[in-house]
């Protein structure tokens, strides 16, 4: 026998347990479930529907302008000292842009509840 082969063994029996409701195992599931999200869980339907060229096009746009809008956000926040998205918004855009903002929110809140 190896020397971490107890280890593993008790690692196995832990990790093979039942889901239980309330448990930290199931917890730590449901978390990563609703991080992972069902954008995620679309990609492959998307690389069926627009070949495999085109989706690695869209798929590193995503993640470049991702990457790029939160570094601006966060380099303004910084500089600004700003604490929130609603007062980025008013020092951007004033408070027009405030309340597309705040409608924006409710939107999406309301369109996450009716997709669950």
């Amino acid at each position: 026998m190896s020397p971490g082969a107890h280890n593993r063994k008790q690692f196995f029996n832990k990790s093979s347990l039942k889901l239980e409701k309330g448990s930290v195992k199931g917890s730590i599931f449901s978390l990563c479930s609703a991080a992972i999200g069902g954008g995620v869980l679309s990609l492959p339907y998307m690389f069926v529907l627009v070949g495999w060229g085109m989706g690695y096009v869209l798929l590193i746009t995503g993640a470049v302008s991702g990457i790029w809008s939160n570094l601006i956000i966060a380099n303004l926040s910084v500089e600004h000292k700003i604490p929130n998205y609603e007062a980025i918004a008013m020092k951007a855009g004033g408070n027009c842009l405030k309340k597309t903002l705040q409608w924006m929110v409710l939107f999406y809140v309301f369109g996450t509840c009716v997709g669950y």
